[in-house]
């Protein structure tokens, strides 16, 4: 699910630090995608099934608010630096009800981001080494500010490289 411009451009500081600090990290700018909240991720997906399935599902959702309140990382030899939303009741709701929509495409959903395991996140930049982490949290810290966002447009893509298989412009 993605932010909507206002809320992206709120983080943009942030990721072109990432850049700077390391030219190989992926980041929402290197990658050509909009910051996200990523509600699962399957291998070996057929598309077609989740499709029809995102598309009854969001049929009359209106974009959910979210409020990033804290960055965060996922440490490790290529570790994730991200900003994380308010965990709320609604986000909740939304990824729970999204998994049950989804559970008829008939695929397995990475064990990540299964309800009691997601840690919803948009990330700022990714495969950072442990060298880089340093650098990047510090230059993160002072350039935090919390944002405000709706998430104004859900997807189905397929990564890497990206393609953008289905998507719902989501009212306000």
């Amino acid at each position: 699910m993605e932010l909507d411009p206002y809320g992206a451009a709120g983080l943009q500081p942030i990721i072109e630090h990432v850049e700077r600090i390391s030219p190989n990290a992926a980041t929402p700018r290197s990658l050509n995608v909009e910051p996200h909240i990523t509600l699962a991720v399957y291998d070996g997906l057929d598309p077609e099934p989740l499709a029809r399935a995102l598309d009854h599902f969001s049929a009359d959702m209106r974009a959910p608010s979210v409020k990033l309140s804290s960055i965060g990382l996922f440490p490790g030899p290529a570790s994730v630096l991200f900003a994380a939303p308010v965990v709320s009741a609604e986000l909740l709701a939304l990824h729970r009800e999204f998994h049950e929509a989804a559970a008829s495409a008939g695929a397995a959903c990475w064990p990540y981001y299964l309800p009691g395991n997601w840690v919803p996140h948009v990330t700022l930049g990714e495969q950072l080494s442990p060298e880089e982490v340093g650098a990047a949290i510090g230059g993160a810290i002072g350039l935090w500010q919390p944002v405000a966002a709706g998430l104004h447009r859900i997807s189905l893509v397929r990564f890497h490289p990206i393609d953008l298989l289905w998507h719902r412009q989501l009212p306000g």
